[in-house]
Protein backbone atom coordinates (compact mmCIF):
# COMPACT_ATOMS: atom_id res chain seq x y z
CA UNK A 1 0.00 0.00 0.00
CA UNK A 2 0.83 3.57 -0.38
CA UNK A 3 1.29 6.05 2.45
CA UNK A 4 -0.69 8.89 3.27
CA UNK A 5 0.17 12.11 4.55
CA UNK A 6 -1.83 13.95 7.51
CA UNK A 7 -1.85 17.67 7.43
CA UNK A 8 -2.93 20.11 10.05
CA UNK A 9 -3.20 23.22 7.98
CA UNK A 10 -2.07 26.84 10.03
CA UNK A 11 -1.40 30.07 8.31
CA UNK A 12 2.22 30.36 9.22
CA UNK A 13 2.91 27.32 9.94
CA UNK A 14 1.41 23.70 8.27
CA UNK A 15 2.15 20.11 10.72
CA UNK A 16 2.82 17.13 8.95
CA UNK A 17 2.23 13.66 9.71
CA UNK A 18 2.81 10.25 7.18
CA UNK A 19 1.45 6.60 7.84
CA UNK A 20 3.15 3.58 7.68
CA UNK A 21 2.86 0.90 4.57
CA UNK A 22 -0.31 -0.48 5.55
CA UNK A 23 -1.60 2.68 6.44
CA UNK A 24 -2.73 1.65 9.94
CA UNK A 25 -0.94 4.06 11.83
CA UNK A 26 0.08 7.81 11.31
CA UNK A 27 3.14 9.32 12.66
CA UNK A 28 4.45 12.85 13.20
CA UNK A 29 6.87 13.61 10.33
CA UNK A 30 7.70 17.94 10.21
CA UNK A 31 6.52 21.37 10.69
CA UNK A 32 6.57 23.16 7.61
CA UNK A 33 6.58 27.27 7.14
CA UNK A 34 3.32 28.35 5.51
CA UNK A 35 5.23 30.33 2.86
CA UNK A 36 5.97 30.24 -1.06
CA UNK A 37 7.75 27.49 -0.56
CA UNK A 38 5.34 25.40 1.16
CA UNK A 39 3.70 23.07 -2.32
CA UNK A 40 7.12 22.65 -3.37
CA UNK A 41 8.27 21.00 -0.33
CA UNK A 42 4.66 19.20 0.33
CA UNK A 43 5.13 17.84 -3.74
CA UNK A 44 8.54 16.65 -2.96
CA UNK A 45 7.82 15.21 0.47
CA UNK A 46 4.41 13.26 -1.24
CA UNK A 47 7.49 12.26 -4.22
CA UNK A 48 9.54 10.91 -1.57
CA UNK A 49 7.48 8.86 0.53
CA UNK A 50 5.13 7.14 -2.04
CA UNK A 51 2.38 8.90 -1.06
CA UNK A 52 -1.29 8.45 -2.72
CA UNK A 53 -3.60 10.42 -0.78
CA UNK A 54 -3.17 13.47 1.33
CA UNK A 55 -5.69 13.88 4.50
CA UNK A 56 -5.94 17.39 5.97
CA UNK A 57 -8.01 18.53 8.84
CA UNK A 58 -11.37 20.74 8.52
CA UNK A 59 -11.29 23.97 10.82
CA UNK A 60 -14.64 24.31 12.11
CA UNK A 61 -16.00 27.66 13.97
CA UNK A 62 -17.34 26.27 17.75
CA UNK A 63 -19.34 29.33 17.64
CA UNK A 64 -21.08 28.92 14.25
CA UNK A 65 -20.76 31.10 11.17
CA UNK A 66 -17.69 32.01 8.73
CA UNK A 67 -14.65 30.66 8.98
CA UNK A 68 -12.10 32.32 7.11
CA UNK A 69 -9.49 29.80 8.27
CA UNK A 70 -11.45 26.77 6.22
CA UNK A 71 -11.78 29.19 3.19
CA UNK A 72 -7.90 29.08 3.12
CA UNK A 73 -7.71 25.43 3.98
CA UNK A 74 -10.01 24.71 0.52
CA UNK A 75 -7.89 26.78 -1.40
CA UNK A 76 -4.48 25.24 -0.20
CA UNK A 77 -6.09 21.52 -0.77
CA UNK A 78 -7.47 22.76 -4.31
CA UNK A 79 -4.21 23.92 -5.28
CA UNK A 80 -2.66 20.69 -3.12
CA UNK A 81 -4.52 18.36 -5.27
CA UNK A 82 -3.50 20.24 -8.90
CA UNK A 83 0.37 20.31 -8.11
CA UNK A 84 0.66 16.61 -6.87
CA UNK A 85 -2.34 14.90 -9.17
CA UNK A 86 -3.13 13.17 -5.32
CA UNK A 87 -6.26 13.18 -4.06
CA UNK A 88 -7.38 15.61 -0.67
CA UNK A 89 -10.01 14.40 1.83
CA UNK A 90 -10.81 16.29 4.28
CA UNK A 91 -11.90 14.83 8.50
CA UNK A 92 -13.21 16.89 10.87
CA UNK A 93 -10.26 18.25 13.43
CA UNK A 94 -11.91 19.98 15.95
CA UNK A 95 -9.45 20.85 18.95
CA UNK A 96 -6.51 18.13 17.30
CA UNK A 97 -3.80 20.80 18.82
CA UNK A 98 -5.27 20.62 21.96
CA UNK A 99 -5.38 17.16 21.75
CA UNK A 100 -1.81 16.64 20.79
CA UNK A 101 -0.34 18.99 23.55
CA UNK A 102 -2.29 16.91 26.35
CA UNK A 103 -1.15 13.53 24.58
CA UNK A 104 2.68 15.06 24.58
CA UNK A 105 2.38 16.43 27.70
CA UNK A 106 1.29 13.31 29.53
CA UNK A 107 3.72 11.12 27.58
CA UNK A 108 6.69 13.35 28.75
CA UNK A 109 4.98 13.18 32.41
CA UNK A 110 5.36 9.44 32.30
CA UNK A 111 9.13 9.34 30.98
CA UNK A 112 9.71 12.33 33.20
CA UNK A 113 11.56 13.91 30.23
CA UNK A 114 10.71 16.83 28.07
CA UNK A 115 8.94 15.87 24.70
CA UNK A 116 10.49 17.51 21.91
CA UNK A 117 7.62 16.51 19.01
CA UNK A 118 6.15 19.69 17.49
CA UNK A 119 2.88 20.58 18.31
CA UNK A 120 1.69 20.72 14.70
CA UNK A 121 2.77 17.46 13.68
CA UNK A 122 1.72 15.78 16.34
CA UNK A 123 -1.47 17.69 15.61
CA UNK A 124 -1.28 16.44 11.73
CA UNK A 125 -1.05 12.15 13.04
CA UNK A 126 -4.05 12.99 15.25
CA UNK A 127 -5.85 14.24 12.03
CA UNK A 128 -4.60 11.32 9.99
CA UNK A 129 -4.99 8.52 12.28
CA UNK A 130 -8.85 9.63 12.62
CA UNK A 131 -9.02 8.86 8.72
CA UNK A 132 -6.94 5.67 8.97
CA UNK A 133 -9.21 4.52 11.73
CA UNK A 134 -12.13 5.45 9.71
CA UNK A 135 -10.53 2.84 7.01
CA UNK A 136 -10.34 0.42 9.04
CA UNK A 137 -13.57 0.22 10.25
CA UNK A 138 -14.63 0.41 6.83
CA UNK A 139 -12.51 -2.42 5.03
CA UNK A 140 -13.76 -4.97 8.70
CA UNK A 141 -17.33 -4.15 7.83
CA UNK A 142 -17.16 -4.86 3.96
CA UNK A 143 -15.14 -8.05 5.22
CA UNK A 144 -18.38 -9.09 7.12
CA UNK A 145 -20.93 -8.64 4.67
CA UNK A 146 -18.58 -10.41 2.00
Amino acid sequence: MARIIGIDYGTKRVGVAVSDDGQGFGFPKTVLPNDNLLMERLSAMAADEGVELFVVGESDNPLGGNNTVMRRIVLFAKALELRTEKRVVFVKESFSSAEARRALLDKAKKRNERNDTPIDAAAAAIILQKYLDTQVSYREKNKKTE
